[in-house]
């Protein structure tokens, strides 16, 4: 019987979303897969403005929503994926929009499988 190896990569992937700007926080590489084991944002606005935010993850066809409108409190963040996890396929990715004018960070970290 056979064994082949399989390699765990820890990565993190931080990105800064503007006004209704969708933007790829990760992309998974072809033959692998990709865990996310968190996923927090953080309202980085210099004023008082509540944020929002739409999570969604990607099979590189269609994209499935983990969240939608998620409020993100002046200065605060909100722990998107922490409990559970989710597993996404090769060329698959994790969508951040959001929606006021300030910025939006999101830091993802994720297990890469080959």
């Amino acid at each position: 019987m056979a064994f082949t190896a399989t390699q765990y990569l820890f990565k993190a992937s931080i990105i800064t979303a503007t006004t209704a700007n969708t933007v790829g926080s990760y992309t998974v590489p072809a033959s692998t897969r990709g865990m996310i084991i968190g996923l927090t944002l953080a309202n980085t606005a210099t004023s008082n403005a509540m944020n929002y935010a739409d999570i969604g993850l990607t099979d590189g066809l269609t994209t499935y929503f983990v969240a939608r409108k998620t409020p993100v409190p002046p200065g605060g963040s909100v722990v998107a994926v922490g409990v559970e996890k989710h597993v996404l396929i090769a060329t698959g990715s994790i969508q951040v929009t959001a929606y006021a004018t300030s910025g939006l960070d999101a830091i993802a970290t994720i297990v890469e499988i080959t």
